[in-house]
């Protein structure tokens, strides 16, 4: 009998110890489900912080590095004169097509410089959607460029439309394959 209440004792210890085991293990569950919840809001919120951003570093992250380098140097919202803008921003080819010597002159005078950005920029923000539906845009450079769009592809004065609806902060970006030196 002494020899059935040990083996009792044992089996309830032994028993009691999986519960705890099995508490312990439960609680580790949810502790890397909360770890990962957390996570993910973690990632959703950088997601967020990266929809909009910086012009200069958006610009950059996409690809436009002659453009950014010239934006990091100049406030565009003083170009605007509102918080809110759409920026038609040359793609790097468009840089590229540009006569170096006429280039090196545009980037050596900051007043011309200032002209050629506010061409670029209208002072509202227009997603692809709404610039599809208009016939022109008045850019901060006092130039009224025409919209077109047949099928796919939209034109702003000369330039095509290569990529819509880049979010920064304030603004909107819409990347073009020409530069309005003299729109």
């Amino acid at each position: 009998m002494a020899a059935l209440a040990a083996a009792m004792l044992i089996a309830g210890a032994a028993c009691s110890s999986a519960g705890v085991d099995d508490s312990e293990s439960a609680i580790d569950d949810v502790s890397d489900e909360v770890d990962d919840v957390s996570d993910d809001v973690d990632e959703a919120a950088e997601d967020i912080d990266e929809a909009g951003g910086d012009l200069a570093d958006v610009l950059a992250d996409n690809g436009m590095e002659s453009l950014a380098s010239i934006v990091e140097e100049i406030d565009v919202t003083e170009l605007v004169g509102t918080e809110n803008f759409t920026f038609f921003a040359p793609s790097d080819e468009a840089f590229q097509s540009l006569d170096a010597g006429d280039l090196a002159d545009l980037l050596a005078d900051p007043t011309e410089l200032d002209d050629v950005l506010r061409r670029h920029i209208v002072a509202d923000t227009v997603d692809a959607a709404a610039l599809s539906d208009m016939s022109s845009v008045e850019t901060e450079g006092a130039t009224t460029l025409d919209v077109t769009v047949e099928g796919d592809t939209v034109m702003v004065g000369d330039a095509t439309v290569t990529r819509a609806d880049i979010e920064v902060d304030n603004g909107v970006v819409h990347v073009v394959d020409r530069i309005f030196v003299d729109a």
